[in-house]
């Protein structure tokens, strides 16, 4: 199982529960991509995008998978920081 920090956590919950209330995602949506996330997150190989590319510029293909699981989850905290900033902007 994945462990997450509690500012993680605190962001991902906060996206979430904005995404529920506008609509965009249901529960069951919410709860089929938390345990691709807990996936996500868990050490070894990049499970969810082996045997996927990317089309980089002037088609060059690289890809896909990230097999670093810090990077991993790197990328998710940054997304989630990000988005729960904009939905609760800190005000000083």
């Amino acid at each position: 199982m994945a462990v997450v920090s509690k500012k993680f956590r605190d962001d991902f919950e906060a996206w979430a529960a904005q995404r529920i209330a506008s609509g965009e995602w249901s529960e069951s949506e919410m709860s089929d991509f938390k345990e691709m996330l807990r996936k996500d997150l868990t050490p070894g190989p990049d499970q969810l995008r082996a045997g996927l590319k990317l089309i980089l510029a002037a088609g060059v293909e690289a890809p896909a998978p990230i097999d670093d699981h810090e990077q991993r989850y790197q990328l998710w905290a940054d997304y989630f920081a990000t988005e729960a900033a904009s939905i609760c902007p800190v005000t000083v």
